[in-house]
């Protein structure tokens, strides 16, 4: 059975295993919710505790953006560049308050998961934050404007842990004119982290933005947790 906990405006739900070493935080839109039988099926197949953090749809272009910029597509409400301030309330109310609540051990490893702006907040909090160990960004955002010179800018840090990421093979070729360089850019944000020694795994797939996404979920904790 779930247990489910909210904390600010944040629906937590977690399938927890007992005695787990690992547990993944996956940021997710609260308008797509995750089928319970299906986080069950992964904790269990892993022996890994999930916590699903639900984002709100009106904080989900704000929380997950680093800066502000113009919304995309044409005519969407503008990024209002909250991440720091998200990363803040996670790290210091909604992982405290999740392992309390759910009594899970203090020395526990954790990772990070994100679809979409979820998965772009994933690696940009990855550069300076030490609390997850593996992440992975799943149709991550990474053509949002300025991110791929910020993130060339920067000094890869030492990292023990993995990255996964993927794409779906129709994404560059939506109709938004903005988002044609995901492809591009997500490859030049693989190959400079595989150069600087980290295990990285990228991955096409069939369909676009929102295809399949139970599916791509389990490519990447497969690539996580060593599970052929």
């Amino acid at each position: 059975m779930l247990k489910k906990l909210i904390i600010e405006d944040y629906k937590c739900v977690g399938a927890i295993f007992d005695g787990s070493a690992s547990i993944t935080y996956l940021i997710y839109p609260e308008l797509a919710q995750l089928n319970d039988d299906w986080l069950d099926k992964m904790c269990e197949l892993h022996k890994i505790s999930i916590v699903v953090v639900y984002i709100p749809a009106n904080k989900w272009n704000d929380d997950l953006t680093p800066w502000p910029e113009p919304g995309e597509a044409p005519g969407c409400p503008p990024f209002a560049g909250k991440a720091k301030e998200f990363l803040s309330t996670l790290l210091k109310q909604i992982i405290p308050g999740v392992e309390q609540k759910f009594e899970l051990s203090s020395n526990l490893t954790r990772d990070l998961m994100g679809v979409s702006l979820g998965g772009f907040f994933t690696l940009w909090q990855w550069m300076d934050c030490e609390v997850f160990h593996n992440i992975a960004c799943l149709s991550g955002s990474f053509w949002y404007i300025g991110f791929l010179k910020w993130f060339e800018s920067q000094q890869i840090p030492p990292k023990t842990g993995k990255a996964f990421f993927l794409l779906g093979e129709d994404e560059p070729h939506s109709h938004v004119k903005a988002f044609d360089s995901v492809g591009k850019n997500t490859e030049e944000i693989v190959e400079k982290l595989k150069n600087s020694g980290i295990k990285v795994d990228f991955k096409w797939v069939p369909g676009n933005h929102f295809s399949q996404p139970v599916h791509r979920a389990e490519l990447a904790l497969n690539f996580l947790y060593n599970c052929d």
